[in-house]
């Protein structure tokens, strides 16, 4: 990742990552398809989705408007969308998986977008963004 890396899509990925572990510690499975939803829309329709929404409401409060819709305009590249889609697909499934009834199962699909989510975030590795690069080619 360089200098340049929106800060948006790291905050969304890490805020992915922290949501599923906070629900696989207190035993809340319902986040799968919740985090599987907001995945979604960010990656089809970033505009909507919720973590830029409460970017907003957080930051527009300490920057001018014109860094704030900046820095909305252009936090979802395309490779970034790929990598909200990766953890949309993974999250789907582990949402199939807890639709038949079996928790530990969801929760491995729900851990591994988790660590693809810290890893973004946190480790500057995004796997989804690299998906994005490689199909490009």
């Amino acid at each position: 990742m360089t200098a340049s890396t929106p800060p948006l899509p790291r905050f969304d990925q890490g805020l992915l990552a922290l949501v599923l572990v906070t629900g696989f510690v207190f035993s809340t499975p319902l986040v799968i398809p919740l985090v599987a939803a907001v995945s979604v829309v960010s990656a089809v329709r970033p505009e909507i989705s919720p973590v830029p929404r409460l970017i907003t409401l957080l930051v527009e409060q300490r920057f001018d408007p014109a860094t704030t819709r900046s820095m909305l305009s252009d936090g979802y590249t395309p490779p970034w969308r790929t990598a909200a889609l990766l953890n949309a697909a993974i999250l789907a499934v582990g949402t199939l998986v807890l639709a038949v009834g079996d928790r530990a199962p969801a929760w491995v699909f729900g851990l591994a977008a988790a660590a693809l989510g810290a890893l973004a975030s946190v480790g500057g590795v995004c796997v989804g963004c690299q998906l994005h690069g490689r199909r490009r080619k």
